[in-house]
């Protein structure tokens, strides 16, 4: 048996091998993931019927797998397809010609009764509604989101008739949703979960437009909602909740699900949108920090305004800490978070009769009187985190709860969660303050209704500790809960929220982002069959997305640039006091890089007399000065373009944007000179001229 053993141990040796190289296979095979594959495609080859059997056969030649790859092909927003490859396989494909890149595909996340008054949109005098008699109407919205919750009141279609000729979408049936869902209100309504489902390897059961989070139908109502008289969320924000364009058209595009977004399904979404006939694009949707030929999201955008469609996007609930924003790709407006004049006052009456103010919207026992106590064993217990209060120590009492403004940890910072566990713990109502003072002395502005609780601000939780500090077990508290809302120029308003991303734009400082604010703190509009108070860009957004659709309704022939032009131009700077914006979290003047230009302007914006006008060949230059490469810019444009034939004296700050921001090197005494910037305007007033003409702005 000796001789034979060199040969069993090869045997050996050889079936490990195999055994490893089986394991690499299956592993490649399990790790998978969503990519976007760019074509050149001109360079389909001619015994192909079409660039979907093209994309096919490249897909057959990279991989052996059985399984279904291809996810979607896409014509409009960007050339080439979306399937399911390893990292090897994407390598490969990456060599095949006509292959021009192969982008990894993101998973993201997504991020009104008053706002409409607070706006200027709906004075009996002088409003925007009646003073130009449109509210949008055969102006078509996509909201590219979680669906929509179509039994909505807000989605009625009283007094619309049918769907514009342009109207080329559909409404596709599903899971609990038939085409008798849609209507003259919604016009379309479509999904897109095949990224989704192979990028969180499973199957949704849940599979058509309908909404089962929330987000989707919130923004939706607030960019085109239809009126509805006595909305308000547990009596709260009570008044008529409308969208911003009550009478434009709505097509959902759902393609984000529990887990947040794939960018194929976005991207598959955004080209339906066009391909059907949108006027304009709303992405309350995160994005990717990386280089605009990286990003399927830029490119799309970029081929949508390119058709002509105007495209909105949240600028990001990652603040307040500089440059972390989504959607800051120039060509789309980036909008970030304001508050409005509403507020919802309560009270909290100490045992020695202090009185500390506060707010709620904790609709039930208008008062409510109990023994006060803070759990001061560990920063879990004061922080009212899930599972950590003793019921034996707060049961029957009000407990004190104290809150991070910013962490990673969501228990930390949501009154929601504390005012669970303070409930769970047997305790009989809540004061949450904020743990440490930053600007703004500021209250929560979470929605509480599951127990009765006040929210008091940093300094006001500093009486209440000092006062329970002098009673021990003694301390005791009255909740005055009024359940009332108040509204005016009693509260200061607009404040740049918190947590709404700041600037300045990572890589494209030339570039202002955001590029103005608009209403996104406790903005009341549907969820389900009712009404909620929510709070973010992702509320903000649809804002200027409504705003956008009644320029368009007055200016049809406007370009996407003008209208962003006569937003940007025609925004305010100072608050109902007239002082200049605060930012909530510093509590001084807000700067451009958490406002942008400023406030949204709606009836302003009708006529800004000039706007900076562009087409999407004009993002050229721009884009050379970022040294891209030919392949890189095609990847945006579709086609190459030689940047050593464009205009070397360019800069970045050349781009006719209606905004700028200027960089100055301490370090070098020629960039502490002044710097000259040309801007070319176009005459868009009442009198029937189109004259162009340069400006120059020197800094």
């Amino acid at each position: 048996m000796a001789p034979n053993a060199p040969l069993a141990a090869l045997l050996i040796i050889l079936l490990a091998v195999s055994a490893v190289s089986l394991g690499v296979a299956e592993d490649d095979n399990y790790s998978r993931k969503p990519y976007i594959i760019h074509m050149i495609k001109s360079m389909k080859p001619g015994h192909f019927t079409s660039h979907h059997h093209w994309y096919a056969s490249m897909l057959d030649n990279v991989s052996q797998s059985d399984e279904e790859l291809l996810l979607y092909t896409y014509d409009i927003v960007l050339h080439g397809f979306s399937a399911m490859l390893s990292k090897a396989e994407a390598e490969v494909m990456e060599s095949m010609d006509g292959c021009l890149a192969v982008i990894p595909s993101s998973l993201e996340k997504v991020e009104t009764t008053r706002s409409p008054e607070f706006l200027g949109l709906a004075s009996t005098s002088a409003g925007l509604w009646s003073e130009y008699s449109t509210y949008g109407e055969d102006v078509i919205v996509g909201m590219i989101d979680t669906g929509i919750w179509p039994e909505s009141k807000s989605f009625n279609d009283q007094g619309l008739g049918p769907p514009p000729s342009k109207w080329k979408g559909e409404c596709e049936s599903g899971w609990m949703f038939n085409s008798s869902h849609c209507n003259n209100k919604i016009i379309g309504a479509r999904y897109f979960f095949r990224g989704y489902e192979k990028a969180q390897n499973i199957t949704l059961n849940e599979t058509s437009p309908r909404d089962t989070g929330g987000h989707g139908t919130h923004t939706a109502s607030i960019a085109a909602g239809a009126a509805v008289p006595d909305s308000n969320y547990f009596g709260f924000a009570n008044g008529t909740a409308r969208g911003m364009a009550p009478q434009a058209r709505l097509a959902i595009y759902k393609a984000c699900w529990a887990q947040g977004c794939v960018d194929a399904d976005t991207v598959a979404a955004m080209e339906q949108a066009v391909i059907d006939g949108v006027d304009i694009i709303s992405i309350s949707i995160g994005s990717a920090d990386v280089p605009f030929y990286m990003s399927p999201r830029a490119i799309a955008t970029y081929r949508a305004i390119e058709k002509g469609v105007f495209v909105s996007g949240s600028a990001g609930n990652k603040g307040p800490f500089m440059s972390n924003l989504s959607n800051t790709v120039p060509w789309v407006i980036t909008v970030g978070a304001s508050s409005i004049d509403r507020d919802y006052p309560a009270s909290v009456v100490l045992g020695n009769g202090q009185v500390v103010t506060g707010l709620s919207m904790y609709n039930g026992a208008e008062e409510l009187l109990g023994a006060l106590v803070y759990e001061t064993t560990n920063d879990h217990s004061r922080r009212c985190l899930a599972g950590s209060l003793d019921p034996t120590v707060v049961k029957g009492k009000i407990v004190l709860c104290d809150r991070l403004l910013f962490s990673i940890h969501p228990d930390e910072t949501s009154a929601v969660s504390k005012a669970t566990e303070v409930a769970r713990a047997g305790g009989a109502g809540m004061v949450v303050t904020n743990e440490i003072l930053q600007g703004a002395d500021q209250k929560v502005t979470d929605t509480i209704n599951n127990l009765p609780s006040i929210a008091v601000s940093h300094t006001a939780g500093e009486q209440i500790k000092a006062n329970i500090d002098s009673t021990g077990n003694n301390a005791t508290a009255a909740l005055n809960i009024t359940g009332t809302t108040v509204v005016g120029n009693t509260i200061t308003a607009p404040i740049v929220a918190a947590f709404s991303s700041r600037g300045k734009s990572n890589g494209y400082p030339h570039i202002l982002k955001p590029d103005l604010i608009a209403p996104g703190m406790l903005i009341l509009a549907a969820v389900g069959s009712g009404y909620r108070l929510l709070s973010g860009t992702s509320m903000a957004c649809p804002h200027v997305s409504g705003i956008a659709a009644l320029l368009k309704s007055i200016h049809p022939t406007w370009s996407p640039a003008a209208i962003k032009s006569a937003l940007l131009t025609s925004s305010y700077s100072l608050d109902n006091a007239g002082q200049p914006i605060k930012d909530s979290y510093t509590m001084e003047a807000a700067t451009p890089f958490a406002m942008g230009a400023g406030h949204v302007d709606p009836l302003a914006a009708v006529n800004p007399g000039l706007v900076y006008d562009m087409e999407a060949t004009d993002f050229i230059d721009f884009l050379c000065t970022l040294n891209y490469t030919s392949k890189q810019i095609a990847l945006l444009t579709n086609d190459y373009h030689s940047c050593t034939k464009s205009n070397s004296s360019f800069e970045a700050g050349d781009l006719n944007y209606p905004s700028f921001s200027v960089l100055f090197d301490s370090n070098s005494a020629i960039n502490r000179a002044v710097q000259t910037k040309r801007r070319t305007v176009k005459y868009v007033g009442s009198v029937n001229s189109s004259d162009e003409g340069d400006v120059v702005f020197q800094v």
